[in-house]
């Protein structure tokens, strides 16, 4: 596939996300690959249009996210920036990966990544509290219908991996807010990781949520960050990546 070549050929970043990134890896965890590549110039200037890559390997048609499979798409630049502009969560880690998830990293991707800053705002409060929110309802409502992961279900009362990101994502808000920053592996990953593996009643879990939601809101009170990203800077750090890759 033409699309898949260009990804391949113009990738600038990839790294492993997910739980290897969270710190929160389980004996039955899949892998989770995210990247960036710069699209060509007819891609961006004529008709052509590709916003991401799927690369990903699975074992089976109809068991999500099982051991051996392999998770991994490659969004190009221009979606990458228009996602990271809306704090978008699984974007805005990228910025912040570890050095021992980071598989490959060019010098574009290194200017990217020098400038988050701009891309970081209050509206991080809305993306991963409305994130989280969503994760809750498919605790309270669905309780693992329709989610492929009815074994859990079976075996704990819930989907403790709906319960895992739920969490996760009120303590990566929370940090964004209060310390401009994330830190990975989290510093709640032993947390999240049990309860992944169900060692938490559905009860605390939905009470530790409303707990958080409360912190993130105060954070966001007191936050200084910008309350929204720096549009005028991110549209020059756009067109200064596209024509110096093009250029090379």
């Amino acid at each position: 596939m033409i699309e898949q070549k260009m990804a391949s050929d113009n990738l600038i970043y990839k790294i492993r996300i997910g739980s290897n990134m969270y710190g929160t890896i389980t004996e039955t965890s899949d892998e989770d690959l995210g990247g960036i590549f710069i699209p060509d110039k007819d891609y961006v200037l004529g008709t052509k249009h590709c916003e991401q890559v799927e690369l990903s390997e699975k074992i089976s048609k109809t068991i999500r996210n099982q051991k051996g499979d392999t998770d991994y798409v490659v969004y190009s630049l221009t979606k990458f920036i228009q996602l990271a502009i809306g704090n978008n969560p699984n974007i805005i880690e990228f910025f912040y990966s570890p050095i021992h998830c980071i598989i490959y990293k060019d010098q574009f991707a290194e200017e990217l990544i020098v400038n988050r800053d701009l891309f970081l705002s209050k509206k991080a409060y809305h993306t991963f509290k409305g994130y989280s929110y969503a994760q809750r309802k498919k605790l309270e409502v669905k309780r693992g219908n329709q989610t492929g992961r009815t074994v859990l279900v079976d075996k704990f009362g819930y989907d403790t991996k709906f319960a895992g990101h739920l969490i996760r994502l009120l303590y990566e808000c929370l940090q964004l807010l209060a310390e401009k920053n994330l830190i990975f592996p989290l510093p709640e990953n032993n947390l999240i990781r049990d309860i992944k593996l169900g060692r938490y009643s559905l009860d605390w879990i939905l009470e530790e949520a409303k707990r958080l939601e409360n912190l993130v809101d105060l954070a966001y009170v007191k936050s200084d960050l910008q309350y929204t990203a720096d549009y005028e800077k991110i549209n020059k750090l756009q067109i200064y990546l596209l024509e110096k890759f093009w250029g090379k």
